[in-house]
């Protein structure tokens, strides 16, 4: 059984029919044995909309119960859950869980995002200011290869890593999800970080700010809380065979981080799915 993991925008499409040559794909691969999945971070651009657009209830109970027809309530959750059947487990737990269930834990707790917010929202000002200082170009930066931007990363990356990692040892909620023992640079591997969900988690979310203050195919800081979840779903995606989405620099910097830390998930556009799907 393969699974396939959609970006939000995907999905709103679907929802509101904008693309019928989408919504034929991906029944297709449905019926090829394909399960589509979905994560906590998809509960989190539907509340998302409740608290910082005003969006209804109403509409976004609408958005939920159309997941669930979508998903067939497949899902990726990161950490066990006692009370749902585990259907597999190749890093991250897959259950069949109503994402109705998933939205009100994620909204319960959506107040503690604002940190989050905030601190994606600097760093993508931060870039910006680096660039109109013009010690970056953009233009120059996605003309550039991503592995050696990302390999130059490695050695400081991985004292960020090896420092979370003490404090997550020490850590109640994390010490059973870590490795005792010490992570070196050559450990950066999904092969290896992929049983390690807070570790994984942790490094897809430098590498993409990496590449952010290296200003690849980078985001606009007015898009701060979209760019949180584009990680969010960065990371989610990883544990999927195939991530389809309709932002094309999002692609761009999902492949280049699959590719060097070893992920075999295909990443496509809208038009590289539709490609795909009728070979």
């Amino acid at each position: 059984m393969k699974y396939l993991y959609l970006d939000n925008n995907i999905i709103i499409d679907l929802k509101n029919n904008r693309n019928q040559e989408v919504a034929n794909a991906v029944n297709r691969l449905k019926k090829d044995a394909y399960r589509i999945a979905f994560s906590p971070a998809h509960l989190e651009e539907i509340a998302n909309t409740v608290k910082h657009h005003g969006q209804s209830t109403e509409n976004a109970h609408e958005k939920v119960v159309f997941l669930k027809e979508l998903t067939d309530s497949y899902c990726f959750l990161p950490y066990p859950r006692c009370e749902l059947v585990s259907i597999r487990n190749n890093g991250i737990n897959t259950y069949k869980e109503n994402p109705m269930d998933t939205y009100e834990r994620v909204i319960s707790m959506h107040d503690r995002n604002i940190i989050a917010e905030n601190h994606q929202k600097y760093k993508l000002l931060r870039g910006e200011e680096v660039e109109a200082s013009g010690k970056i170009s953009k233009k120059e930066a996605n003309n550039s290869d991503a592995q050696e931007i990302l390999e130059k990363y490695r050695v400081d990356l991985n004292k960020i890593v090896r420092s979370n990692h003490l404090w997550m040892k020490r850590h109640k909620t994390f010490s059973a999800f870590v490795p005792k023992q010490r992570i070196t640079a050559s450990m950066l591997r999904f092969a290896y970080i992929r049983e390690y969900f807070p570790i994984f988690e942790m490094v897809v979310e430098k590498l993409m700010e990496h590449l952010e203050a290296q200003r690849y195919f980078p985001d606009d800081s007015e898009k701060f809380v979209a760019s949180l979840h584009d990680t969010s779903h960065a990371i989610y995606a990883a544990y999927a065979d195939i991530f389809i989405t309709n932002d094309a620099n999002l692609a761009r910097k999902i492949k280049a981080i699959y590719k060097w830390l070893g992920v075999e998930t295909r990443v496509m556009t809208r038009n590289d799915f539709l490609k795909f799907n009728d070979i």
